[in-house]
């Protein structure tokens, strides 16, 4: 800080024994200088302290019944207007660089459909329609709230680039619950058309839009099953879709046409993933979960494996598969199949670069496991990731910033934060909110999240590495 003692002050009329003052005046004059020219020099010229890593630049109030999302520098949060009508809510967009409010809109919100999704530079909302039809997705410029398109579906899947895919599952017409049919003591499946069924689906259409106009692209006749295979590394993403006659393709998601057949090593298809360069897909065959192992680009089948049991289960682990039942989890590796390391009972394990994140119950961190070993690197009792990471699967390592983690001090209600440095790996303590929060979520340089329940807040934030 720099302390501008001025050129002008208030002197007594002149005495000829006052000479001393003048000398003095001047000392201090001189020190004050000196002072500032260190101060100048020690902070490197700019004579401000650094920015704090967290900047809160929103804070509004939120009803329990309220969401929020955010993307692209934007705020979008839902609110319910009347509490008799909980799905007629209100949407607002702030812009978060500038604090403006852009737009408001009120729309009859889908219950199931509460969280809004921005995507491509397209925001979606899921409107409730009146009882019995089909629900129906809008589309909105997220800056202007413009609406630029509307379709009577509600399940979009957003692979990514230009494209959304919807999948229509098809019933009997017999299993059709009518209105005021008296209750089914078995299982009720919701239909896509807004209408309930006592019967599974006996098949899927499904159909590509056009993100930007909501044009249909293409639309594939009735199929059994169908699962997205995600873009890694320069290989766009795919879809593989299952026929009755038991085959599997694998399919160009922009046009929908067939690039080539699987080589199937039979059931129904479950799961995809990719792993590193290799494709993983599970399929239930009766009593068993039989596991295939296929090349990036999914012409050459590398390895299949049937695994029999209750709770069976396989995903990916970082460069891994993770095999989970009942009593153990076993790393395989994705190319040969073959054992890296076990540990007992089913972890629930993320993906943070080289490392695996073990999660005690979601958000909740507990550990960080070197993935070749299995061994356990850091304990990282009582961090939590923020949620919106938690269901990707993977923590998003070199992102910039990196990511934040939080850790609750519920008797104090505050909350410490800082971030996952994998070069530790370990945690760097940051600094601490004022606050206790929840329901927090990040996208690029913000954090929103509830404190105290009743109000959101939104930080921007700024890290060193």
């Amino acid at each position: 800080m720099v302390i501008d003692l001025g050129t002008e002050r208030y002197e007594p009329p002149a005495e000829v024994a006052r000479a001393p003052r003048e000398v003095t005046v001047r000392r201090w004059r001189i020190a004050a200088a000196a002072v500032a020219g260190i101060l100048v020099l020690s902070t490197g010229g700019a004579g401000l302290p650094p920015a704090p890593p967290l900047r809160q630049v929103h804070a509004a109030p939120i009803g329990p019944a309220d969401t929020y999302t955010l993307a692209d520098g934007l705020l979008v949060t839902t609110s319910v207007i009347h509490e008799a009508d909980p799905s007629t809510r209100r949407i607002v967009c702030h812009d978060l660089t500038d604090g403006r409010r852009l737009w408001s809109a009120d729309f009859r919100v889908d219950q199931e459909g509460l969280g809004l999704r921005l995507s491509d530079g397209v925001l979606l909302v899921f409107e409730r329609p009146a009882e019995g039809a089909p629900a129906r997705t809008t589309a909105l410029d997220p800056r202007t709230g413009e609406r630029r398109w509307s379709v009577p579906y509600r399940s979009l899947l957003l692979p990514g680039g230009p494209i959304a895919l919807v999948f229509d599952t098809i019933f009997r017409p017999e299993s059709r619950i009518q209105p005021g049919q008296a209750g089914s003591t078995g299982e009720i499946y919701g239909g896509s058309d807004g209408h309930t069924y006592s019967e599974p689906p006996i098949g899927t259409i499904v159909r590509g839009l056009d993100l930007g106009t909501g044009r249909l692209r293409w639309e594939l006749p009735r199929i059994d099953n169908a699962r997205l295979v995600e873009a890694f590394d320069g290989r766009p993403t795919m879809l593989l879709t299952s026929s009755p006659d038991g085959h599997v393709d694998v399919r160009d998601v922009l046009s929908g046409r067939v690039a080539h057949r699987l080589d199937w090593a039979g059931g129904e298809l479950v799961l995809a993933q990719r792993v590193g360069e290799t494709v993983v897909a599970l399929a239930q065959s009766g009593p068993a979960l039989v596991v295939t192992a296929y090349s990036a680009d999914l012409r050459q089948r590398r390895w299949s494996r049937s695994l029999s049991g209750p709770n069976q289960f396989v995903e990916r682990c970082g460069p891994l598969l993770c095999h989970s039942a009942n009593l153990h989890t076993i790393a395989l590796d994705p190319t040969t199949g073959e054992a890296r390391w076990e540990h007992p009972g089913p972890l629930r394990l993320l993906s943070f670069g080289p490392w695996l994140i073990e999660m005690a119950a979601a958000p909740a961190l507990r550990r960080v496991l070197d993935a070749r070993t299995g061994r356990t690197a850091t304990e990282l009792g009582g961090w939590r990731l923020t949620e919106d990471v938690v269901w990707s699967g993977a923590v998003p390592l070199g992102t910039d910033p990196p990511p934040l983690v939080l850790q609750p001090d519920l008797v104090r209600q505050q909350t410490w934060f800082g971030v996952l440095d994998p070069a530790g790996p370990s945690v760097r303590r940051l600094g601490i909110l004022p606050y206790s929060v929840e329901g927090c979520m990040v996208a690029q340089r913000f954090m929103a999240c509830r404190s105290g329940g009743a109000q959101l807040r939104v930080w921007r934030y700024e890290v060193a590495r």
